[in-house]
């Protein structure tokens, strides 16, 4: 299911690199199922190295820094955890 929805997404968004990351990236089965398709569609798999798969505190920090590089910056009192905030709807304010 995963390498049908992410061909689907590469096919919508004409991507050329495919950027594997967090603990699904450990998972060397879809890495290969990934890279057939990958290469079907003329794209690159990108996985990250083992090392920072099993973590997401690295793309938290990232994404942490690319937000203030730009200025979005939250204050602390509208902060919060919400365990089932959905990706999708992040205002993403530093890509063109």
């Amino acid at each position: 299911m995963l390498a049908e929805v992410t061909e689907r997404a590469l096919a919508l968004t004409r991507a050329k690199h495919l950027l594997l990351v967090g603990g699904v990236a450990c998972n060397h089965r879809l890495q290969e199922m990934l890279q057939t398709m990958c290469r079907a569609r003329g794209a690159e798999l990108c996985p990250t190295d083992d090392r920072y798969c099993i973590d997401n505190g690295a793309m938290i920090a990232q994404a942490g820094w690319e937000m203030l590089r730009v200025g979005q910056v939250t204050e602390l009192s509208q902060s919060g955890i919400t365990q089932r905030y959905r990706t999708d709807e992040v205002e993403v304010s530093w890509r063109d």
